[in-house]
């Protein structure tokens, strides 16, 4: 059973009652408390309610699942029941948005923690750091929509290891990224030179990207067009038909950045906006927030934004 945790002085509070302006379903959310935070997804909206999903908690770069071994989930549900300061979190295409939720209940599930909420008040706005740095830049990517179990059963893989890219700044010395592996991978009978691991992982990755530009047909890139996006570290939008994504769409992202040498980074994204064009009825924009996305190669992109930055300005006052 949930327990009710609306305030009792319920009258001094305005309740948003246009939840569909600003929430939808599947929406990936962050539920902040001063101890820790939490992540999770919209289930639905119903009543003047948002029906929350929990599903991980995490401190900085570090996301503890809620069924890893000796996990205390139930710490958690009386963590957030007690709570005095709860924000919740929503990340738009450019802009981060805080709101002040008024818990009704708070149930443990199987593996999960479902919230019951009303939304107190209008939204705070905060605009984010260099992640939402955005530049218009010409790229080719390939992307799949997926459904929320398979978002939940592979989120795990995208941000936990980095994409193995060839990127400049990956390879040569600067924030060399950590090099994840499975117990099924590692030998730990066997030690390996740190240094050499990631010379070999960098020299496998750029011939990957040889091959798969002498050998085209084999390439996933085959055959795709580059086209103008508009990207940073925190998301991508482009424009083109209407490819039968709507806002709430999950996709998993292949990325091919056209530098010196070229890198690829997987992720996987949410579509937060999707736009008509008034002149151009079957022309669609669509705007995604990356929401599995491994730190290092979100500061591969945001390296990538930089650089074309420079590059403009460079040319501007020439």
């Amino acid at each position: 059973m949930g327990t009710d945790l609306s305030p009792s002085n319920r009258g001094a509070y305005y309740i948003m009652d246009n939840l569909d302006n600003h929430f939808y379903k599947n929406q990936e959310i962050i539920l902040e408390t001063p101890q820790k935070n939490f992540k999770g997804y919209i289930n639905k909206i119903e009543d003047g309610s948002l029906y929350i999903i929990l599903y991980s908690s995490f401190t900085g770069r570090q996301t503890l699942e809620f069924n890893g071994e000796n996990y205390d989930i139930d710490a958690d549900v009386s963590l957030i029941k007690n709570s005095g300061d709860i924000t919740l979190i929503s990340s738009g295409f450019s802009k981060t948005f805080l709101y002040k939720p008024l818990l009704k209940s708070v149930v443990k599930n199987f593996k999960n923690i479902a919230l019951k909420t009303q939304i107190a008040g209008a939204p705070s706005e905060e605009r984010g750091g260099r992640e939402f740095l955005r530049m218009n830049a010409v790229i080719q990517f390939v992307y799949e929509e997926i459904s929320i179990e398979e978002f939940l059963k592979t989120k795990d893989g995208y941000i936990a290891r980095p994409s193995l890219t060839t990127s400049v700044y990956g390879m040569y010395g600067i924030a060399a990224p950590k090099i994840y592996q499975t117990a099924v991978e590692t030998d730990s009978d066997v030690p390996v030179n740190p240094k050499i691991e990631k010379l070999l992982i960098a020299v496998n990755s750029k011939l990957d990207v040889i091959l798969s530009i002498l050998n085209p047909e084999a390439s996933i890139f085959s055959g795709i067009k580059e086209k103008q996006v508009s990207i940073s570290g925190s998301g991508i939008m482009w424009s083109g038909e209407d490819n039968g994504l709507k806002r709430g769409s999950i996709i998993k992202i292949t990325m091919l950045f056209p530098t010196v040498p070229q890198f690829i980074i997987k992720a996987l994204a949410q579509v937060v906006r999707i736009s008509e064009d008034e002149f151009k009825p079957s022309t669609v924009s669509t705007a995604c927030i990356f929401t599995a996305i491994n730190e290092y190669d979100r500061d591969e992109i945001i390296k990538f934004t930089l650089e074309q930055q420079r590059r403009q300005i460079k040319k501007s006052a020439s």
